[in-house]
């Protein structure tokens, strides 16, 4: 009796792929520090909830969590001179700067300033 090769490989793949796929399944979910519904090895801000994961500078570091407007890597004095000039502007103002709105929600406000102050003097996403 002859057997293709085609054929033993057809019957190994079923004698062993069958109890392979009977044991494979999605893979439960890792840690959600923050609540925010995205798992913390995905989430660029793991201290803060940020379901839209809103990074506006492409720095890895999600804007809930970075208030280092200019990026040299501290939150310091002069991030507090780029949120003050954009305090209470809404978006489509001529000063609005997107990256002070950590709660993406149009406006910079007193919780966007509680972000800010959360952050401040600190380095944003070690």
């Amino acid at each position: 009796m002859k057997i293709s090769l085609l054929a033993l490989v057809a019957g190994f793949c079923l004698v062993v792929g069958l109890p392979l796929a009977a044991t494979a399944g999605p893979t439960p979910g890792g840690p959600d520090t923050d609540g925010d519904g995205v798992e913390d090895a995905f989430d660029n801000c793991v201290s803060k909830v940020n379901g839209v994961q809103k990074d506006i500078d492409h720095d890895s570091c999600g804007d809930a969590c970075d208030c280092d407007y200019n990026n040299d890597t501290v939150c310091n004095p002069l991030d507090f001179a780029t949120f003050s000039s954009t305090y209470l502007l809404s978006e489509g103002a001529p000063l609005y700067n997107a990256r002070a709105d950590c709660d993406c929600n149009g406006v910079i406000n007193p919780l966007d300033f509680a972000c800010f102050a959360s952050g401040y003097l600190t380095v944003p996403c070690p």
